[in-house]
């Protein structure tokens, strides 16, 4: 144990406290070495001063955090009635409120050929389906659109909305997880090329603006037809996979599979 009590152990290692211990001190002082060296504990690089700025500093006190939200959200709206995710520290605030036109990816795979053949321009809405929990089967993570996106310099004109995840490596305005996802028939594999998409950050808000009777005509002939499976899209997947496709709960439960017990 470091200390009795969680008390006991910040009033000797907050160094911004009362009393901080001397060993407190002398840890925090020390600083990044600046040089290669494959032998532990090699160098003495030291700083002169400690950051105890709680108000300008790297860690700060609630009432001067660098921002008044969290760097995650939750949105909702008639294209994600059970919720999508954004990392909302990594949107810029020009894209925080952004409606554009749709174009429509049936993979991840077909979404980097949409961003490399010019497809998506400008104002666009990259929508990516079929790679939620069932659809995909899991959930890939959409690096290589978002990646190529940033290297056409098109991650700050565009959004990506996706029943797919993201990483800490995301950037932009990348909306992920929307749930219900297309292959359970979410509104998500309703939306068609050209479609007006509104994602609001600070409203929490992601709009298809399609009129409701569209949407449900979209709907029927959608089930007389493919049904809520992707079109073109040649992935193999495993007996393993299919089967948790068949089991999977919707990413905003989890994505766990549910077993029926006797």
């Amino acid at each position: 144990m470091h200390a009795d009590s969680l008390g006991a152990w910040l009033d000797a290692w907050d160094v911004r406290g009362a009393a901080p211990s001397p060993e407190a001190v002398e840890l925090f002082h020390a600083a990044p070495g600046g040089a290669r060296s494959p032998a532990a504990f090699s160098q003495s690089a030291r700083w002169q001063s400690l950051d105890l700025d709680a108000a300008a500093g790297c860690v700060r006190d609630a009432a001067h955090a660098y921002s008044p939200d969290a760097g995650l959200a939750v949105l909702r709206g008639n294209l994600a009635p059970d919720g999508a995710v954004v990392k909302s520290a990594g949107v810029p605030d020009g894209l925080r409120v952004f409606t554009g036109r749709a174009v429509v990816a049936e993979s991840q795979e077909e979404a980097v050929e949409a961003v490399l053949s010019g497809r998506l321009s400008p104002g666009d809405v990259l929508v990516i389906r079929y790679e939620g929990p069932r659809g995909g089967p899991g959930m890939q993570e959409m690096l290589y659109p978002t990646a190529y996106m940033k290297g056409r310099g098109l991650d700050k004109v565009c959004a990506v909305v996706t029943d797919g995840r993201f990483s800490g490596g995301s950037s932009g305005l990348s909306v992920g997880h929307v749930s219900p996802e297309a292959a359970a028939g979410g509104p998500l594999a309703l939306v068609e090329d050209g479609d007006a998409i509104t994602v609001d950050v600070p409203g929490r808000l992601v709009h298809l603006g399609v009129p409701e009777d569209e949407l449900a005509a979209r709907r029927r002939r959608l089930e007389q037809h493919t049904g809520y499976r992707p079109r073109h899209r040649d992935r193999p997947v495993s007996t393993a996979l299919r089967a948790y496709a068949a089991l999977a709960r919707s990413a905003a439960e989890g994505a766990v599979r549910e077993i029926a017990g006797p």
